[in-house]
C-alpha cells in the first residue's frame, strides 16, 4: 500500500489542486486592479514601446511580422505609443548566411514604409531593432545572444542607459530619437491585441497602488508590481483550424498553464503568473533582475522574471493568441515549456546562481517556491499516470479495472472542474445581458430582476 500511495502521489495532487482552485474561483471575487483615467491619452511621461520580439526567417515571415505590427498600432493609437520589431536571424553554422544581408534590407524598407505611411511629428512610430548573431559555445550554434530573453535586456540597457555595446547591429525608424518610454510592452508574433489595450495597461501599470516597492536590503520587490500579465485566451479563428484544436483548445483543463491557476493566486495572494505576454515598468523590471540571471541557464524565462518582478494579473484585459495547430507543434512547445521549468530547479535552494558565475542568497518568497514547486508537479502528472496505470496492471493489489479508472479521474476531474467553471460563466453572461438590456429599454435593476424572475 504505501508502493500505492507513492505512485498516487502526484495524480492526486492533480485532483485536490482542481477542486480547490475551482472552490476558490467560486467562493473569492476576481481582483481587478485599480487603474488611472487615461480615457484621453496616455501622457508624454507614461509613454510605451510595444515590441515584438521575433525570428527572421524569410520574406513570408517578415512580411506577417509587419502586418501584425501595423495591426498593432491601429488598434492602439495614441501619440505617445511607439511600436518595433526585435529580431534576430534564427540560428546558423555561422554569423552570415546566404540571404541574410536581402532579408534584413527588406525588413529595414518595411518599417520605412509603415512610417511614411503613418508619419508623425515625433520619430517613428515604428522602429527595427535586429541584432548580429555570437557565437555560442555551450550551444555551438551563432545565435542571437539569450534568445528573447537577451533581446529584451539589451533592450532595456539601450533604453535607460544608452548603451552602445549590445548586439543590436542596425536599427531602421530613428532609434536614437525615440523619446524617453517608461514602459515596455512584449507581445509574441502570433498575439492579437485588442483596440486600447496597450492603453488599459499602461493605466494600471501606472497606478500609485501598483507601483512597485523594493525591499533595501534584500532587493525583493515586497509590493505593487513591475509587470502586469493580460488573462491570454485562444483566437477564436485559431481554435477552429483543425481536429487537434477543436478538441483540446477550448478546455484548459488539458493544458498544464491553465488561467484558472494564474487566477487564484492574483485572488488569494495578489499576484500572479507571467506567461511572456504584457507591460512591465522598465526601469523597476531591469531592477529587480539586477544581477540575478546566469547566462547559458534559462530556456523559458518567464516565469523566472515574473517571480524576481512580482507580476500582477490584469483580469479585465485580454490578449489572444494561436493555438497550436497539430500535435506535433504543441509537443514542441510543451516540452520547451518543461525543460524550462525544471532548469528552475537550481533556485529550490538557499543559495542560486547569479550574473557572471556568482551564487547569491535566494531571496524567493515562499510563494514564490510554490509556483515554482507547482510547475514541476504538474510536469510530472503524465509520467506518473503512466507509472500508475502499469503497477496497477501487474503490481498493485486490487482488480487492474480500479486503477484504471482512478488513472482516468485523474483527466476526469479538471474536464469537470473546466465544465462547471463554463456553465457558471454561461449562466452569469446570460443574467449580466439580460441586465444590460433591461437597464437599455430604461427598465433599471427592477426590469432586469422582472426579466430574470429574481
Amino acid at each position: 500500500m504505501v508502493g500505492a500511495a507513492i505512485l498516487a502521489f502526484v495524480p492526486a495532487t492533480v485532483v485536490a489542486v482542481n477542486v480547490t482552485n475551482l472552490v476558490v474561483t467560486r467562493l473569492v471575487s476576481p481582483h481587478v486592479l485599480p487603474k488611472m483615467d487615461y480615457r484621453d491619452g496616455v501622457p508624454p511621461e507614461h509613454g510605451a514601446f510595444v515590441v515584438m520580439p521575433a525570428l527572421l526567417s524569410d520574406e513570408e515571415e517578415l512580411t506577417s511580422l509587419l502586418r501584425q505590427l501595423e495591426r498593432h498600432y491601429l488598434t492602439n493609437r495614441d501619440p505617445n505609443f511607439y511600436f518595433g520589431l526585435l529580431t534576430d536571424f534564427a540560428d546558423a553554422a555561422q554569423e552570415w548566411e546566404p540571404g541574410d544581408e536581402e532579408l534584413l534590407a527588406a525588413a529595414r524598407a518595411g518599417i520605412a514604409a509603415l512610417n511614411r505611411r503613418y508619419r508623425r511629428e515625433e520619430p517613428g512610430p515604428f522602429f527595427l531593432l535586429h541584432r548580429s548573431r555570437l557565437w555560442n559555445e555551450s550551444e555551438g550554434t551563432w545565435m542571437g545572444w539569450e534568445r528573447k530573453r537577451g533581446k529584451l535586456a539589451e533592450l532595456n540597457r539601450l533604453l535607460l542607459r544608452g548603451a552602445t555595446d549590445t548586439s543590436f547591429l542596425l536599427d531602421a525608424g530613428e532609434i536614437e530619437s525615440l523619446p524617453r518610454v517608461r514602459y515596455v510592452v512584449t507581445l509574441d508574433a502570433d498575439t492579437v491585441m485588442p483596440r486600447d489595450t496597450a492603453r488599459r495597461l499602461v493605466a494600471a501599470l501606472a497606478h500609485p497602488l501598483n507601483r512597485a516597492r523594493f525591499d533595501p536590503r534584500t532587493g525583493r520587490v515586497t509590493a505593487g508590481y513591475t509587470i502586469l500579465q493580460p488573462r491570454v485566451q485562444v483566437l477564436p479563428t485559431s481554435a477552429n483550424q483543425s481536429l487537434f484544436t477543436r478538441i483540446f483548445s477550448p478546455d484548459t483543463g488539458l493544458d498544464l498553464y491553465t488561467r484558472a491557476v494564474s487566477d487564484v493566486y492574483q485572488d488569494l495572494f495578489g499576484e500572479g503568473v507571467f506567461v511572456g505576454k504584457g507591460i512591465y515598468d522598465l526601469a523597476a523590471f531591469d531592477r529587480s533582475l539586477d544581477g540575478r540571471i546566469p547566462e547559458n541557464a534559462l530556456l523559458s524565462h518567464d516565469l523566472f522574471e515574473g517571480i524576481h518582478g512580482r507580476a500582477g494579473l490584469v483580469t479585465d484585459v485580454i490578449l489572444y493568441e494561436d493555438y497550436p495547430p497539430g500535435y506535433l507543434t504543441y509537443a514542441r512547445r510543451l516540452h520547451r515549456w518543461l525543460r524550462g521549468d525544471w532548469q528552475l530547479l537550481p533556485w529550490l535552494w538557499f543559495r542560486v546562481p547569479g550574473a557572471g558565475g556568482t551564487t547569491l542568497p535566494n531571496r524567493l518568497s515562499a510563494l514564490d517556491v510554490w509556483k515554482i514547486v507547482d510547475n514541476l508537479r504538474r510536469s510530472l502528472r503524465a509520467p506518473a499516470l503512466m507509472l500508475l496505470l502499469l503497477a496497477g496492471w501487474v503490481w498493485l493489489p486490487g482488480s487492474p479495472l480500479f486503477w484504471t479508472l482512478v488513472a482516468l479521474a485523474t483527466d476526469a476531474v479538471p474536464l469537470l472542474a473546466s465544465l462547471i467553471t463554463q456553465l457558471l460563466l454561461a449562466v452569469r453572461g446570460r443574467a449580466d445581458a439580460a441586465m444590460y438590456a433591461a437597464k437599455a429599454a430604461g427598465g433599471g435593476v427592477q426590469g432586469w430582476r422582472e426579466s430574470t424572475g429574481t
